[in-house]
């Protein structure tokens, strides 16, 4: 990451006060499950920071998620076509990924799973107060419960095991 000591200070204390300037998600989203969402936002000399999330809607929240701090727009705009090439990306209102972000976590969070660590950083791109009541409108889980998907990372015993705890048995889904 760009400056990534110095951009993580700068994060965490000015990344509320930053204008957003744009905002993507990955437009098979909903099908899939994992919505990609990039959130960028404008620095005083206009140089962009922006922060990239992964977020599972069926079932463990912020699965990953990093930042890039000032970036030229030259730089960023090879970041978003690299972006772009590998998911057909669209634009979306920063309320709605605020509401799919924040929905996703609180969905995660009632069944044992918690953002990743650097989300700890990376919500200061974030402004919680920006949920609306659109939140409710989105669909989280598939078919009224969690539905795991084994990702390549994940430790799928221990989801699975936790998922046995807090929803149930018969109350889930998986795929590995």
């Amino acid at each position: 990451m760009k400056g990534k000591i110095s951009g993580k200070k700068y994060l965490i204390k000015n990344g509320r006060k930053l204008p957003f300037y744009e905002s993507f998600i990955n437009v098979d989203w909903r099908e899939k499950g994992i919505a990609n969402i990039l959130i960028s936002k404008k620095q005083p000399a206009g140089n962009i920071t922006f922060g990239v999330y992964l977020v599972d809607v069926f079932c463990l929240g912020i699965k990953n998620t990093f930042f890039n701090f000032n970036f030229s727009e030259d730089e960023y705009r090879e970041v978003w076509n690299r972006f772009n090439s590998n998911e057909e990306m669209a634009a979306i209102d920063v309320v709605e990924a605020h509401n799919i972000i924040y929905g996703a976590i609180d969905y995660a969070e009632e069944f044992g799973f918690h953002p990743h660590k650097d989300f700890k950083v990376t919500q200061f791109l974030l402004n919680p107060d920006m949920i609306d009541d659109g939140i409710d409108d989105i669909e989280f889980g598939k078919n009224g419960k969690p539905f795991y998907i084994a990702g390549p990372n994940d430790h799928p015993e221990r989801i699975i095991n936790t998922l046995m705890k807090t929803a149930g048995e018969g109350n889930f889904d998986y795929m590995m």
